[in-house]
């Protein structure tokens, strides 16, 4: 059952952040094979496609889903909006016209994605409970009108989810032609101030702290006089309303913890519904955004796997030229790193078809750059790609968003072409793949883990320090640095097995315990490579500042020691030194002394700390470790540090341009290039080409196998 809210966060005290068991790097990813075996199905990555029965007529849907199948989709998805067509009056459930789209879907031989509408709840809630709508940071309700405005800690629109969720279990979990299930829709995107929320937090922090004198503690409670004197006082920290001073960043940060947790439970009591009803072989997934600042989805454990939803063109020009058209760099690269490292199998359960209508500048995809998202979804290790949606709205709030098929719904548009003729050529390559093959041993050698941390996070953007600072641009220049390389790369956590990697980057890990600092040490000793950089260990791992020198816990290991840190306004010029070149900065810089047997990599050539090391580097034990204390204003200076670890480790590496992404699977490597310059990569002599061509031109891809011994 779905139990209330705050007795299961009471039970459950603090969610920890562990996830699912890390994965077995006897291959890149084995996603490719558990992944399969996990969803029950034939192909290594399957195919699918949004529709939305409710909205055109019963007349077309025979049309509709035929039309997907001929088109070679294997499976569809439904239902994540409709909570008013299955509940069209409290209590009163009409599955009918569910029934009759699962039926027709199935009969046009398609595997059905149900989705459970609890981001769209029906206007007769509205009208007679609005207090199941959150209040945003000003105090406002908001109300029926647009989806995700609940609030997920009320209690009586948990019991209604209770209850539909139930009902849609009950009639669809030993339905064979339902493939699997979605719960919600794009989780944890609002922050809710309502009472409800106050209540479950004063809980959660009661769970967690125990004493009101514990949580006073790490609040800082003797600070301007903000200590408690119980749990029931304690008012949600929202930041609107403190203009003028600054809330504790430590109540800020449970508050982010304590949203996260939220969602994750809500996620995980759905799904133990649905398993209560469920056959065997029934999967249940959620899709998160791929960029996922609010949620954690490492603290849900009642998904089976995670998939998420990407939209790489919406505007944004990050390497200029016409790289607008094809996509942000880093999005699906970091998220398929990210999300495949929880248990090893993800999905992109929304893939842009198209022109979209959210932007604030909404261009066309480059040609090619769908159909290379899509092999790029592949070479990551996808289980399944679905793209939202089968047809292109006629009236609503997306009708600027493309589908596959066009306006009248029977033309595919450009990109739905493109889509389908990438879909054939995945499968046609798919029943050649070798999923027993081991990685190769280049690619293995510069196996990288990107260490990450959701509390990290929230904690940097909590207390910036500076305007110049963006917690994920940062990461970005990080990954986009490493995959320069040709490295594969995953997402792991502080408990998962960092000696399975060769290679670690924490960059900006601020908050660092001792049991970390020691972990990082053994890593090292026993011949890991580490990198660290501006920030790390800064703070404790209750984001409070050590009792001792600036970024205590790791200045044994990185073999300095840190004199303080600076940042610079726009008017102001910073410049470090390096290999006989010089590299702007403004943003942060951490000046270092560097002890006996530690090596300078830079220096700082202006203001008062003229001649301090920037960056440093030193062997301990069969390892090293590399520490990068400024934030240069275009990271050519970190690429390049980056890069100099593997290759003073004695590491073969590539050398691509920012954007372009060198994978592999099953026996076949897949370069995509997001980059608007052409790029000429250096094959294997005995290379075969199965798909594209070289030189790799923007928003292409090129596949090949190595058929050297």
């Amino acid at each position: 059952m779905f139990r209330p809210l705050l007795a299961a966060l009471m039970a459950a005290a603090v969610m920890t952040t562990a996830g699912a068991s890390p994965i077995d790097l006897g291959g890149p990813h084995p996603a490719a094979s558990r992944g399969a075996t996990l969803l029950r199905q034939h192909e290594p990555m399957s195919f699918g496609v949004f529709y939305y029965p409710t909205q055109w007529p019963r007349s077309q849907w025979q049309r509709d889903f035929e039309g997907m199948h001929k088109l070679g989709f294997d499976f569809t998805h439904m239902a994540e909006f409709d909570w008013t067509y299955l509940e069209p009056e409290e209590g009163r459930f009409d599955f009918a016209w569910l029934d009759g789209a699962i039926d027709e879907a199935s009969k046009a031989g398609l595997r059905v994605i149900l989705g459970t509408p609890s981001a769209a709840p029906p206007s007769w809630m509205d009208e007679h409970y609005p207090e199941v709508y959150r209040v945003d940071e000003h105090g406002q309700r908001h109300e029926h009108g647009i989806r995700a405005e609940v609030s997920l800690t009320n209690p009586r629109y948990q019991a209604f989810v209770t209850h539909l969720v139930t009902a849609m279990a009950q009639r669809y979990g030993h339905d064979p032609r339902v493939w699997g299930w979605q719960i919600d829709n794009e989780p944890g995107t609002f922050a809710d101030y309502s009472a409800s929320a106050r209540a479950a937090f004063q809980l959660w922090l009661q769970n967690k702290y125990g004493t009101i004198d514990a949580m006073n503690t790490a609040w800082a409670g003797s600070f301007w006089s903000t200590r408690y004197g119980s749990f029931k006082q304690v008012h949600l920290p929202n930041a609107t309303l403190a203009a003028e001073d600054k809330l504790s960043p430590h109540a800020l940060l449970d508050f982010a913890r304590f949203q996260a947790d939220t969602t994750a439970h809500f996620l995980d009591a759905q799904a133990a519904i649905i398993k209560q009803h469920a056959r065997a072989g029934q999967w249940v997934t959620t899709n998160y955004t791929n960029v996922s600042t609010a949620t954690d989805p490492r603290r849900s454990h009642g998904l089976d796997f995670p998939t998420f939803t990407l939209y790489p063109v919406a505007g944004t020009n990050i390497l200029g030229g016409d790289s607008y058209a094809i996509g942000k760099p880093a999005n699906l690269m970091e998220a398929a790193a990210y999300f495949r490292s929880i248990n090893g199998t993800f999905g992109v359960m929304e893939l842009q078809p198209g022109q979209v209508n959210w932007g604030d500048i909404n261009p066309q995809p480059k040609p090619g750059a769908v159909s290379m998202w899509m092999w790029h979804a592949f070479a990551s290790g996808a289980s399944l790609v679905s793209t939202y949606r089968y047809r292109h709205p006629l009236r609503g709030s997306e009708m600027y968003h493309e589908g596959i098929m066009g306006t009248d719904g029977v033309t595919p548009s450009r990109t739905g072409r493109e889509f389908v003729d990438a879909l054939h050529e995945i499968k046609a390559l798919e029943p050649k793949l070798d999923d027993k093959a081991p990685l190769p041993p280049k690619l293995a050698a510069r196996y990288t883990a990107y260490l990450w941390s959701q509390d990290v996070f929230w904690d940097l953007d909590i207390q910036p320090q500076t305007t110049s600072w963006n917690s994920w641009a940062y990461r970005n220049g990080y990954t986009l640095a490493v995959k320069t390389t040709g490295a594969p790369m995953d997402f792991i956590a502080e408990d998962d097995d960092f000696d399975r990697y060769p290679f670690l980057i924490a960059p900006a890990y601020q908050m660092v315990g001792k049991a970390l600092a020691e972990k990082w040490r053994r890593y090292v000793e026993q011949g890991g490579h580490l990198i660290l950089t501006s920030r790390t260990g800064q703070k404790n791992e209750g984001s409070q500042f050590h009792e001792g020198p600036w970024y205590a816990p790791i200045l044994d290991l990185i073999g300095d020691d840190v004199d303080g840190f600076d940042m610079l306004p726009p008017s102001a010029n910073g410049t470090i030194n390096a290999d006989g070149k010089t590299h702007a900065w403004h943003r942060w810089a951490d000046i270092l002394t560097p002890r006996p047997g530690t090596t300078v990599l830079a220096t700082y050539a202006d203001h008062y700390y003229a001649g301090k090391a920037a960056a440093t580097t030193r062997k301990l034990g069969k390892g090293t470790i590399t520490m990068i204390g400024v934030s240069t204003d275009d990271g050519e200076f970190e690429r390049a540090i980056v890069r100099s670890v593997y290759q003073r480790a004695g590491v073969a590496i590539e050398n691509l341009p920012t954007g372009v992404f060198l994978d592999w699977r099953g026996g076949y490597y897949v370069m995509v290039n997001y980059n608007p310059q052409p790029f000429s990569p250096v094959l294997p002599a005995k290379a075969a080409i199965v798909h594209g061509n070289a030189p790799l031109a923007p928003a292409q891809a090129l596949v090949w196998k190595d058929a050297s011994p």
